[in-house]
């Protein structure tokens, strides 16, 4: 499975030579977070951890429908941090212990997008809306500590809805610049082994909240 995704950026280039839609860079800085799910039937408690400061960034693809209606996609390379708390009770010393682990991991997501543009608002200047969901491909993961024990493996993708709104400013014929608030929400749990000491399974969501800022030519 993972060699046929492999060759899915490939196949996407060579669309993108093809039909020659409007190319974006872009840059989103922003808040990566955690949903967790733990129903356990011990004394362990497994929570969301910190958030964390991330930026992704890579090149969007804009294949106009209409005047006001666009195909987007890309390839966007998105680091994260995914951050869990867990509460386990001690009975040897009768008291709770806190432990906190952090992971990396680094996304190739490929947005599947519909863009809607408004009429002008002011001369060159209209709102958009985005709305899809994002393919994402695990390309790296490592703890960032090398006692952390609760996630033995990450699923090698992950899909996302997204969705936000922003302004484009810039006459079609030249390049433009634009930018947006936008929120991703993770619908796949991302691990796959867990340490086989927990009880129940521990499901893990992505999301993120963020800037996007770019130029588009």
């Amino acid at each position: 499975m993972k060699k046929y995704l492999v060759l899915i950026p490939a196949l996407f280039i060579v669309s993108v030579a093809i039909c020659q839609p409007k190319i974006g860079l872009t840059v989103s800085p922003g808040f990566s977070f955690t949903r967790t799910k733990y129903l356990p039937n011990d004394d362990t408690q497994i929570d969301k951890g910190d958030q964390a400061f991330r930026a992704k960034f890579g090149l969007e693809f804009d294949f106009p429908l209409t005047n006001n209606y666009s195909f987007s996609t890309g390839l966007i390379y998105a680091p994260k941090k995914v951050s869990v708390k867990a509460s386990m009770f001690n009975e040897a010393t009768t008291s709770i212990i806190n432990q906190k682990e952090e992971y990396k991991a680094q996304y190739l997501q490929i947005p599947l997008t519909l863009k809607l543009f408004t009429s002008e608002i002011q001369p060159d200047l209209r709102v958009f809306f985005q709305l899809g969901f994002m393919g994402e491909i695990l390309l790296y993961n490592e703890p960032m500590d090398r006692d952390n024990v609760l996630v033995e493996e990450f699923r090698f993708f992950d899909v996302s809805f997204t969705g936000g709104a922003g302004l484009e400013f810039g006459p079609e014929i030249n390049s433009q610049l634009y930018g947006g608030i936008f929120y991703d929400r993770g619908l796949v749990n991302i691990i796959k082994g867990q340490n086989g000491d927990i009880s129940d399974d521990l499901a893990v969501r992505m999301d993120m909240i963020h800037l996007k800022l770019g130029i588009k030519f």
